[in-house]
């Protein structure tokens, strides 16, 4: 329902809360509308400014997908890329990083809770045909060799039989991930 809104929702309650605020200063004479002001207001302002802190913005998108891309991705996108393209392309709040549970549960994580990768970028691309979903993450306190560690135990359990995950790490403390859409499997 919110995520078609044109801001994030942070800025809503924020403006919210200014406004209820400073109109109930402006009704000082009224004690009833004073009270409703102040009362509405001051909790609005706060839950605002509390939310902007804890705000995860949208991931942006490295390359303009191209009319073929977007084609691909309406006919061949599965679930899981169509949930992981809509999930680091919202606000968020409160989560330390985009796929926060994610990155968890394959082990992606740094000495600290606050070293998980963060996603900087993607991409939708064509490799060899297929839909592609491309990460790109900054990984400074998580080496390349856990993520092939993961890749090798967990990663392709984790995104399922319809995708074919591939790592790269184009610089250092970098990591591509891509998730590449498979064809359907036949049934027996």
């Amino acid at each position: 329902m919110f995520e078609k809104l044109p801001l994030p929702i942070s800025t809503l309650v924020l403006f919210a809360g200014v406004a209820t605020t400073v109109w109930g200063f402006i009704y000082y004479n009224d004690p009833t509308l004073n009270l409703i002001g102040i009362f509405a207001g001051i909790p609005l302002l706060l839950g605002g400014v509390t939310m902007k802190v804890v705000e995860l913005k949208p991931v942006p998108a490295l390359a303009v997908a191209s009319a073929e891309v977007m084609q691909a991705r309406a006919q061949q996108a599965t679930e899981i890329q169509k949930q992981v393209r809509a999930d680091i392309t919202k606000y968020s709040y409160g989560a330390n990083a985009h796929l926060e549970d994610a990155l968890e549960f394959l082990g992606l994580r740094g000495p600290l809770e606050a070293d998980l990768p963060k996603v900087k970028g993607y991409q939708e691309e064509l490799r060899n045909g297929r839909y592609a979903l491309v990460l790109l993450f900054d990984s400074p306190a998580v080496p390349f060799e856990q993520w092939q560690e993961s890749h090798q135990k967990k990663m392709q359990g984790f995104f399922g039989r319809d995708v074919e995950v591939q790592l790269a790490q184009p610089q250092e403390n970098q990591v591509e991930l891509a998730l590449i859409a498979q064809p359907a499997f036949p049934t027996t």
